[in-house]
């Protein structure tokens, strides 16, 4: 649910009409499903869900892990449709001209991946599914390709270097946690239980677990260094990061107004941010953007 922030952020972006700035959108996790929305025209109406029908226990049910059942159904979001969220909008963010590409991790290889080349809308449900799906309380590995996939966060928690990698000059990362605020770790009962469920299906990913927080700082690091001190000699990247004191949400955070509020402070902060640089309608700027 803390991708009710780079979907704020996002919003921005698209109500200057500012997509054509892009040569491509790189997302993780939540960051992925903003990504396609992006290029679906429909972040504005992501937004709008992640505060009203994505607050339902339709999609996040903790008592689902009781029957053994996930407790976060991703499905839902790409199924549902409403006045904002239209189901064209699949078929926009497949023909798009500027390609999608979400990171994954390989079950069987511990690594990270770039699912991209999505030429229809299974594809591109899959790809999303298999960069969101969480270990346990998103039930078991997704199919795609003849692959299993897990969360893309347990290996590239912001893929800005993905970015760089597909050949990005300039990178723009909508990072969802405000400034000083690092990532915790879950329960220890749910740690417990998502380290046994990954050490059967692979006892690599187990490290990739606990390396999470300490990963995490590590690119947070970089992100900083890189926006505060540029270098010509590399790919320039600029972080979006709400101030120190904003809204944080939690990962199954479901109170309405909670993620109202932290949607439009993000929204409002990156508005700052553009009004600020004078940006007013779509310059040939940034060529990538990265979601968290």
């Amino acid at each position: 649910m803390r991708g009710v922030v780079s979907a704020g952020m996002a919003s921005a972006l698209e109500r200057r009409t500012l997509l054509d700035c892009f040569d491509l959108v790189v997302g993780t996790s939540a960051g992925a499903l903003n990504a396609a929305g992006f290029l679906g025209g429909v972040v504005e109406g992501c937004l709008a869900a992640y505060h009203g029908a994505f607050t339902t226990r339709r999609f996040i049910n903790p008592y689902r892990l009781l029957i053994a059942r996930a407790a976060i159904d991703v499905a839902f979001t790409l199924d549902h449709v409403d006045e904002r969220l239209d189901a064209a909008r699949h078929s926009r963010t497949v023909t798009s001209a500027i390609p999608l590409h979400c990171v994954a991790v390989d079950v069987d290889t511990a690594c990270a991946s770039d699912l991209t080349d999505l030429h229809s809308e299974a594809e591109l449900r899959a790809a999303l599914l298999a960069s969101s799906r969480m270990p346990w309380i998103g039930g078991g590995p997704v199919e795609f390709r003849g692959r299993r996939w897990l969360d893309g966060g347990l290996a590239e928690p912001i893929p800005h270097r993905v970015a760089v990698e597909c050949g990005a000059t300039h990178v723009l990362v909508l990072m969802t946690r405000p400034l000083g605020v690092g990532r915790t770790p879950p329960p220890r009962l749910a740690n417990r239980i998502i380290e046994g469920r990954l050490r059967r299906l692979n006892p690599a990913l187990v490290e990739l677990h606990r390396r999470r927080s300490s990963d995490y700082e590590i690119v947070v690091r970089e992100i900083a260094v890189a926006t505060s001190e540029p270098d010509p000699r590399r790919p320039a990247v600029f972080g979006l990061r709400l101030p120190r004191g904003g809204p944080e949400v939690g990962q199954l955070e479901r109170r309405p107004a909670v993620l109202a509020a932290a949607g439009q402070a993000a929204l409002e902060h990156a508005e700052a941010l553009l009004d600020e640089a004078g940006v007013l309608t779509a310059p040939a700027a940034a060529n990538a953007a990265s979601n968290s």
